[in-house]
């Protein structure tokens, strides 16, 4: 019985920082600030699912490895995750949310990705992020406030006219 489940648990390594293949460092951009990588110092965590189910997967999430302006600014604290009822050598659609302060509803959903997992005889491989930065862009108040004062121009012009 013991033996069956285990072929039911297909793995991954999640690390955002493995050269040359892998360097999706996770930014933040603003109209005032730029971009900036997100850092150990903000509660800012990572939390992986299995998109076709939604269920999070073994260890619940992850933070990341420095703080903000540092060189390991947007890289992820290392896992191996286990994803439960995909056996190794199956493909696993793998969903990441970004939960934090900054974003507006509290969370961002990146993926899902498409990797063959590995386990018991088979390395976990690495989750295919690439080599681009995955950003996520907050718009700031003062974008805000200038997209309702147009819109509340053109109002009163479209009735003045009338």
């Amino acid at each position: 019985m013991s033996a069956y489940a285990a072929l039911g648990q297909g793995q991954f390594v999640f690390n955002n920082r493995v050269p040359p293949d892998i360097n999706a460092r996770f930014m933040l951009c603003t109209d005032t600030l730029g971009t900036s990588s997100i850092g150990s110092d903000g509660p800012y965590t990572i939390q992986l699912f299995n998109a076709d189910n939604g269920a999070p997967l073994d260890p619940a999430s992850t933070g990341f490895r420095g703080p903000a302006g540092s060189a390991a600014a947007g890289y992820v604290v290392p896992t191996t995750e286990t994803v439960a009822g995909v056996a190794p050598g199956a493909n696993a659609r793998i969903g990441l949310t970004l939960t934090g302060p900054k974003i507006p509803g509290g969370s961002v959903v990146f993926g899902p990705y498409v990797l063959t997992l590995g386990g018991g005889t088979i390395t976990p491989p690495n989750l295919p992020l690439g080599t681009s930065p995955l950003v996520f862009c907050i718009p700031e108040p003062s974008t805000a406030v200038l997209a309702l004062f147009g819109i509340s121009g053109a109002f009163l012009i479209l009735r003045q006219r009338r």
